[in-house]
């Protein structure tokens, strides 16, 4: 796995920064599509002078991402303040369909066939120094004024501008570059790339460990409910990745005691087995299953742990 390091990202966008080099951006306006080609992505014409400005908007904040932040593992649960994650690019499907849409033979050059209301994210696509980055921004349209008019400048004349926009801001989301992914804004990746079917995938090959182990009656109704739950499908591709769950099950003879000590709301059979009830039992089951209950040194309290690095 290839990755830049924080210090070369710096420098990379600093050295555009100082340069200012011409015809190294081009710019992407992608669809969404519920086929299998998953993406279409138009092409507009962008002027040297226009690149130039796009580039100087962006680069200095996202430069500063870079200096203030320190690159970490993609952890599906949140982040820490001053990190930003990384993934390897191999792991997220939808990231290598959307690059291909960008290939000469198959993006859109037709701009009149770009449906501005269907656009779901844009892309800056920067080649310098024999590198290519792709920046990645969630879309926000921009629509006419409810009262009023928005109007330019046309040759000394005051023109209204057309009713629907497309506006670029200073923020990137997502940074794609050789191997890695790195994440910005944690949400965009599911936007984006389509993540939660990554975390469904992972709460699957969870509930077939757990059927396995038949440790849990109602497996059935627990897999349901947890595929309902964003942050349950979550909680368990953390798990599965950081490969907890046979701790779950070398120590289940303990389970039933830290039920017992913690007052849950979880009751066994005749067999020793967890018997799943309703939704409201989720995160004290998941909470077991990530080891992630604990009795401190000192007092010997005992409680959940609230940060991930310490599950």
């Amino acid at each position: 796995m290839i990755n830049m390091t924080n210090v070369e990202y710096i420098d990379y966008f600093e050295k555009i920064i100082a340069n200012e080099p011409e015809n190294i951006l081009s710019l992407y306006f992608v669809q969404k599509l519920m086929s299998d080609v998953r993406f279409r992505s138009f092409q507009p014409m962008i002027s040297a002078e226009l690149q130039k400005k796009i580039l100087k908007m962006v680069l200095p904040k996202l430069k500063n991402q870079f200096k203030i932040n320190r690159l970490v593992d993609f952890n599906p649960i949140g982040v820490a303040d001053e990190e930003i994650e990384i993934l390897n690019k191999e792991s997220v499907t939808d990231v290598g369909t959307f690059v291909k849409t960008l290939d000469d033979g198959k993006v859109c050059k037709e701009i009149e066939n770009l449906q501005i209301d269907k656009v779901s994210f844009y892309c800056l696509r920067v080649v310098y120094e024999g590198k290519c980055v792709y920046l990645l921004r969630q879309f926000s349209k921009m629509k006419k004024l409810r009262s009023g008019l928005l109007t330019h400048f046309i040759n000394d004349e005051l023109v209204e501008m057309e009713s629907d926009f497309l506006g670029l801001d200073e923020d990137v989301d997502m940074v794609l570059c050789e191997d890695s992914l790195v994440i910005l804004n944690h949400i965009s990746l599911e936007r984006i790339f389509n993540y939660r079917d990554a975390y469904k995938a992972k709460t699957d090959e969870a509930m077939g460990a757990i059927l396995t182990q038949g440790v849990l009656v109602n497996i059935e109704q627990f897999a349901d409910d947890c595929s309902r739950d964003v942050r349950i499908m979550k909680r368990f591709t953390n798990i599965m990745s950081k490969g907890r769950l046979p701790l779950f099950f070398d120590n289940y003879d303990k389970v039933e005691g830290i039920v017992k000590d913690l007052g849950l709301d979880i009751e066994f059979d005749e067999n020793g087995k967890l018997i799943y009830r309703e939704k409201s039992q989720l995160y004290h089951i998941v909470n077991l299953m990530s080891d992630a209950y604990f009795k401190s040194l000192l007092a010997e309290r005992i409680g959940v742990s609230k940060t991930e690095d310490s599950l």
